[in-house]
């Protein structure tokens, strides 16, 4: 009889954690203050599994996902967590590191004066501030959010901030799709077009990088540009109609990530699931980490 019980709390954790929730713990932070080093966090695999896709994506939501860019099967491929910030169909674009109307509280590189010089680490960490360092002329460098800049003001109202974005014009290779014509950086993006399942779009040598991934190794097809002409599965087209949804993904802490703006597009068939609850802080005890949902 005893024996029977052991194995049935064995078999009900097992089918738990392969088709109910499973753990993931945060190894950066590229989601601050949402999610910080350290936090253990619950996912919900019920909503994409075997017994059918129940997921409910919406724009802001925390997701877990299998990283796009890993070259084997996709279950074997990286977990990422991510924010969605933009759905299929969605047009988005991104201006001085934000977006129009986003929900959720992000964090950005800012140079603090502090001519003073009454900050210090001790201070900045009873705020939760832990990413930056001293910079010249008594500033800080310094990532944060609303709430740790009000924090720093009730210090001394006379800290002034700028933000440290890049200029609109500087071209960095390293974002998606690798366009120099784009003019496209971490902080001045798109627009660009989330694609969705059954839409269809033209395309042409202007927008051939941006979907070229998508076309090849997402959905299976041969694809090229020669001379501006584009050709799927050896055949002259003029338009494409997408085979599933696609999401674009970005960190809250938005100078700290490696996001949906460096890789592309997150195919649906990589979701995992939403995170919905933070258990525990693995790194430091904090009350204010323990059973907390996230939003």
């Amino acid at each position: 009889m005893q024996f029977k019980k052991i194995a049935f709390a064995i078999s009900l954790a097992f089918f738990v954690k392969l088709f109910v929730f499973q753990p993931f713990v945060i190894p950066s932070s590229s989601m601050d203050r949402t999610l910080v080093q350290g936090d253990y966090v619950m996912v919900n695999k019920w909503q994409n599994s075997l017994f059918g896709n129940l997921l409910k994506v919406e724009n802001g939501s925390v997701l877990a996902f299998h990283y796009p860019l890993d070259k084997v099967d996709i279950a074997d491929k990286m977990v990422f967590i991510k924010r969605c910030v933009g759905l299929p169909g969605d047009s988005l674009i991104i201006r001085n590191g934000e977006i129009e109307n986003e929900k959720s509280s992000i964090q950005l590189d800012y140079f603090v004066a502090d001519a003073g010089k009454k900050l210090n680490w001790e201070i900045l960490k009873k705020f939760g501030i832990h990413l930056g360092g001293r910079a010249s002329n008594n500033r800080w460098l310094l990532s944060l959010d609303s709430n740790q800049m009000n924090n720093i003001l009730s210090i001394d109202s006379s800290f002034t901030f700028e933000r440290n974005t890049s200029l609109e014009d500087k071209i960095e290779i390293s974002t998606f799709p690798s366009d120099t014509s784009l003019y496209w950086n971490r902080d001045f993006y798109g627009p660009i077009y989330v694609p969705k399942k059954g839409i269809e779009i033209a395309l042409d040598s202007t927008n051939f990088k941006l979907y070229k991934k998508i076309i090849q190794d997402y959905e299976n097809h041969t694809i090229s540009n020669e001379e501006n002409s584009i050709y799927i599965d050896n055949e002259l087209i003029k338009t494409y109609t997408f085979e599933q949804n696609y999401y674009f993904m970005l960190g809250d802490n938005r100078h700290h990530s490696q996001d949906s703006r460096y890789w592309g597009f997150v195919p649906e068939d990589h979701l995992i699931g939403n995170c919905f609850m933070i258990l525990f802080n693995a790194e430091q005890f904090a009350t204010n980490r323990l059973f907390k949902m996230v939003y």
